[in-house]
């Protein structure tokens, strides 16, 4: 059945994703609509879909670009591109009809795809939907907006001004292309990838395995298929088990369920940023449970596939919030001086008062001038930037620590007098000073951990 796509959808275009719609500016379009059609529009679509065919325009053409060199969601496509370039300021019915209706002719047609940088008029968008839905073929519409953030995500426009690049990476006013990495990579090369982490999460019902895989983030969506398909396979016939129990259970069957989780290196298993998940499932079997359905957004043989779009974003933010270590560890270390400081003289005060050498007022009196010293440091513990990897356990021992010695001012605040009683209180204090002392140790152990 046909349907309109989004541009992501189409592998070949699936970069469009890390241009937001804001980085579109109006000089951007501007330039954008003065694109010509043969030279320019039609040499960048043909670059990016890797198809090097040029056919000649004339009376007998079907379509600007007829192309195989397109993929869906890892499905080869049949496509018609129909462009359009500066010469047409406005896009109306009347200025393509001709095309979409030579077009939707062609047998086996998959997808139809509609480019203008002019103004599309709403006659020529009912007219292509109509055709695509008369061809049953999907169809997408690429206007002067959407196709400044294709033409910027492969490079073929400065993304300061929309001009075109010429080979040596200049636009036309200036600006250079940065030319990022060189890559040197083997063509028969096997497609590698790395266990990261392998958990039998099997039940009474059904055999389940869940595996983080680390990979290439070079690789192409095909490829990754490839290995998510090979390693499903590997993890069907696996025969590890987290216990004796399960093994007896189990044995030597085949696993009931696969879910893969792909990564391109461990800060994204740190912060559960799939390149994407997948799920094989047994439904052959009978008497099994099997969990819910991934309802991914691509499909592999029996394998279900959901990839993240979200991916590159979420990359780039998170390295834009992670310091370095030196930072992270100056920033801690700065804070935990003071906040054992503080703490030693709370659990002063408080087993002074437990033991009668001041009275009750006087040692609210003064957990109450702790509070705010205490609380400022605390706020200032959750601006302290994420941890690189190789420390982020002693981060995490730090922070545990100074939610507890927030605990111990909060159970004499002016909030905790109203919410607790007078014995709950001194056992709430009581504990929070064992997880003090066990909190300072693992500290250490953590510290010691750190090159």
């Amino acid at each position: 059945m046909a349907r309109l796509i989004k541009m992501h959808e189409i592998d070949e275009f699936s970069e469009v994703k890390t241009i937001p719609d804001g980085a579109v500016t109006s000089q951007i379009i501007s330039n954008i609509r003065s694109l010509d059609e043969k030279s320019e529009l039609e040499p960048f679509i043909r670059n990016i879909i890797f198809d090097p065919n040029s056919t000649p325009h004339g009376p007998t053409e079907i379509a600007d670009i007829i192309t195989t060199h397109v993929h869906i969601r890892g499905e080869k496509q049949l496509a018609a591109f129909i462009l359009k370039g500066k010469s047409y300021n406005r896009v109306s019915s009347r200025i393509v009809a001709h095309q979409f209706a030579k077009a939707r002719q062609i047998i086996g047609l998959n997808l139809m795809v509609f480019v203008a940088v002019g103004g599309i008029q709403d006659d020529a968008q009912r007219d292509f939907i109509q055709a695509a839905i008369d061809a049953n073929s999907n169809y997408i519409i690429i206007d002067a907006h959407d196709l400044a953030r294709l033409l910027i995500s492969y490079e073929m426009i400065c993304s300061k001004d929309g001009t075109p690049f010429d080979d040596k990476g200049r636009c036309r006013n200036g600006h250079i292309l940065d030319e990022g990495l060189k890559l040197e990579l083997s063509i028969k090369e096997k497609a590698r990838y790395t266990i990261f982490n392998q958990k039998d999460i099997s039940v009474r019902g059904a055999k389940r395995y869940s595996v983080v895989i680390l990979l290439d983030p070079h690789y192409t969506k095909d490829t990754i298929r490839y290995i998510i398909k090979e390693a499903t396979e590997k993890f069907k016939n696996s025969n590890y088990y987290r216990n004796e129990r399960i093994r007896m259970r189990w044995g030597d069957s085949r696993a009931h369920v696969v879910w893969l989780f792909i990564a391109c290196d461990s800060d994204d298993e740190k912060n559960r940023n799939w390149l994407c998940q997948s799920c094989w499932m047994d439904h052959s079997s009978k008497n099994i449970i099997l969990p819910l359905q991934l309802n991914g957004t691509d499909k592999y043989e029996d394998i279900d596939i959901l990839w993240n779009d979200n991916y590159k974003s979420m990359k780039e933010f998170m390295e834009s919030i992670t310091g370095t270590k030196e930072d992270v560890l100056g920033q801690i270390d700065s804070i935990l001086h003071d906040m054992i400081g503080l703490a030693n003289g709370c659990i002063e005060n408080f087993n002074n008062y437990m033991a009668g050498y001041v009275s009750q007022e006087d040692f609210l009196l003064k957990m109450h001038e702790a509070e705010p010293k205490i609380r400022s440091l605390y706020l200032k513990a959750g601006n302290i930037s994420l941890p690189p990897i190789d420390c982020s356990g002693y981060y995490q021992a730090c922070q545990s620590f100074f939610a507890n010695i927030d605990n111990m001012i909060l159970f004499f605040s002016v909030r905790g007098l109203e919410i607790w009683d007078q014995p709950t209180r001194k056992n709430l204090m009581k504990t929070a000073i064992e997880e003090f002392y066990k909190n300072i140790k693992r500290i250490e152990l953590e510290k010691d951990k750190i090159n």
